[in-house]
């Protein structure tokens, strides 16, 4: 008896677990601290960008001066005045159980734009950090089951946004 209780338990975890997650979405502010972020960092306002992202690394060793450096190293185009702020997406990623934030440096006109991602468990704390091409950005999202485009790219069509 006390199996079959643990078991319909179990199933009905596993059920609900998923219907949680959907139910779970990003707010426009959340987008708005990556793009601000991402922007700071471009025009070399590091104090801003660390004040949005208000990390609480996960890692060991982790820290703002080792997230600095390491956009330094791996994002050295960002070094100009202008990145786009359209263009984001957060999707979940099981294998690590987290929400990645991919925020591309430029216009992502191919699989080879570097995007900042910051990963999160709440849509709320930044725990840690990644560049990846938007290749693998779209590969990520076209294997998750949960999507969010704060502006879907589409080469071509014209947006247009208030001011």
């Amino acid at each position: 008896m006390f199996r079959k209780i643990c078991a319909l338990a179990l199933c009905l975890l596993m059920v609900a677990l998923p219907l949680v997650r959907a139910d779970a979405m990003p707010s426009d502010q959340y987008f708005v601290r990556g793009k601000d972020a991402l922007e700071f960092l471009a025009q070399g306002k590091t104090d801003d960008a660390l004040k949005k992202l208000a990390f609480a690394y996960e890692a060991s060793g982790d820290s703002d001066e080792r997230f600095l450096q390491f956009v330094a190293d791996y994002l050295p185009d960002l070094n100009r005045k202008d990145v786009q702020r359209e263009v984001a997406v957060c999707y979940w990623e099981s294998a690590t159980n987290q929400w990645l934030l991919a925020i591309p440096i430029s216009e992502p006109i191919d699989d080879e734009v570097k995007a900042l991602v910051l990963l999160s468990h709440d849509f709320d704390t930044f725990t840690g950090y990644a560049v990846l091409t938007w290749g693998e950005v779209n590969e990520g999202t076209a294997a998750s089951a949960y999507v969010w485009w704060n502006v879907e790219y589409n080469a071509g069509t014209q947006a247009l946004y208030a001011d």
